[in-house]
């Protein structure tokens, strides 16, 4: 279970680690016009370079949005403090000396990271998805968010220092459930691990559903081509959480692997999107464990050598 409290407390013992500063912004003015900066953040995400501020207007925020970013606010000092602990998987790089808290108002989703270093909140999306802000479901839920996010910035910074060559959809698939796996795996709450670090029942069911989708959606990805690819890549992180046959399987394989201690998962970042493979081949089931394991040995992928 992602336990940022327990976060905050690690943050006197990683003294080697490189405390981020975060800095926020919005990305609307006093009158609600977007700024710049959020539409060229909007058109990365969407990969639609003709979105303009012109297709948004001017929108105040709603008591409901301010509500939302006011929590934010108050959480800047205690995210500060978790950054180190957030990196202890990526062992030996050099986070950004600043990351972005950027808010913005329309057109994005919940929280997503733009280019290096900015994380972006969605005011009226939080809203919309979750609530009255000031929930303590919801007070808690933003601290996952963030740790998701923040590590997707680390894993952009561990690829800056070893670069992996994408080749094909397979590889590209591996990849995501890598990155996404480990963002997932910040934002599972205690309806999916419990304190010691174990599975919950929940989790073990929504797993065993799962894990057959991940294994034939990767399998037939060794050689599909890219239209295929785009159909069999559905699902893998997006839509919803307990249908996300690649984040969310990887996750909870992580969940199993950390047991409370995130340095275990240092090796799994280290062997890159080919390490999935022989995850996957750690926890799989029977049957399932064969065919994904045939399907490492026809692209001829080295195993990782992880016990």
């Amino acid at each position: 279970m992602f336990n940022p409290a327990a976060l905050y407390a690690q943050t006197v013992k990683n003294e080697g680690h490189h405390q981020v500063v975060l800095a926020l912004k919005n990305g609307f003015s006093e009158d609600g016009a977007v700024t710049p900066e959020w539409i060229e953040a909007l058109r990365c995400l969407r990969h639609q370079p003709g979105i303009s501020a012109g297709q948004f207007g001017q929108k105040t925020l709603s008591a409901e949005e301010t509500a939302w970013a006011n929590l934010i606010k108050t959480k800047m000092p205690v995210w500060a403090a978790m950054t180190d602990s957030l990196a202890i998987p990526f062992r030996a790089i050099t986070p950004p000396g600043t990351v972005t808290i950027l808010l913005g108002n329309p057109g994005g989703e919940d929280a997503f990271v733009y280019k290096d270093s900015t994380i972006c909140f969605d005011l009226n999306r939080l809203h919309h998805e979750y609530g009255d802000a000031l929930t303590a479901i919801n007070i808690d839920r933003i601290d996952r968010f963030f740790a998701h996010e923040f590590t997707h910035v680390l894993h952009k910074a561990w690829r800056k220092q070893h670069p992996v060559e994408l080749e094909s959809p397979f590889d590209d698939a591996l990849w995501d459930c890598l990155t996404e796996g480990l963002g997932n795996y910040r934002s599972l709450s205690d309806k999916w691990v419990t304190e010691n670090g174990t599975l919950t029942d929940h989790a073990r069911v929504v797993l065993s559903r799962l894990q057959p989708v991940f294994v034939q959606r990767i399998s037939a990805l060794r050689h599909a081509g890219d239209e295929e690819a785009a159909k069999l890549m559905e699902g893998l992180s997006m839509g919803p959480f307990e249908q996300k046959w690649g984040a969310l399987t990887v996750a909870l394989w992580l969940a199993q692997e950390a047991q409370g201690d995130d340095a275990n998962l240092q090796k799994w970042v280290e062997a890159g999107p080919e390490g999935i493979l022989t995850l996957a081949q750690k926890y799989l089931p029977g049957e399932l464990k064969g065919t994904i394991r045939n399907t490492a040995e026809r692209g001829n992928t080295p195993a990782a050598g992880f016990d």
